[in-house]
């Protein structure tokens, strides 16, 4: 996979499974994740800068263009982006646990302000020195990946 989507990202913060423990290129996927969303390339990614990559990737997996995320369309994201490799019964976990963690005010449905709202959240964890905004080593910190 050329790049990590930030749905994926996201995803594996809410199975409380680190980038670094799911996969042995954990720092390759951290740091490609961070450039794709450093768009300016200063070394840091703002508040603004992630709401630009939120967006886009919520209009890139709401298939139907409906402005909604529907179940079936995080199955095929999370399926797409991995989950296919696990057994069945934990496919079926980690995708109602992905729509879970993203339908945060429990109407079945997920908005771009519901995907906003979990991104920005993470994003923000990642900001260990409060200055809101996150370096590559903040984002390897997050993800117990070492810094080269």
């Amino acid at each position: 996979m050329k790049r990590l989507c930030v749905a994926t990202f996201a995803s594996l913060l809410l199975l409380g499974t680190t980038l670094a423990q799911a996969n042995p290129r954990g720092a390759a996927h951290v740091e490609s994740m961070f450039r794709t969303i450093d768009t300016n390339r200063d070394g840091v990614i703002t508040i603004a800068e992630s709401d630009v990559a939120i967006e886009a990737e919520f209009r890139r997996h709401d298939l139907d263009k409906d402005g909604l995320w529907s179940y079936a369309e995080v199955r095929k994201q999370q399926l797409d982006a991995g989950a296919s490799q696990l057994p069945p019964d934990l496919q079926a976990k980690v995708i109602a646990g992905v729509f879970a963690g993203y339908d945060v005010d429990g109407d079945r449905r997920i908005t771009l302000a519901n995907y906003r709202q979990v991104q920005t959240a993470f994003l923000l964890q990642a900001d260990f020195d409060k200055d809101g905004q996150v370096t590559l080593r903040e984002a390897r910190q997050l993800h117990g990946v070492d810094a080269p």
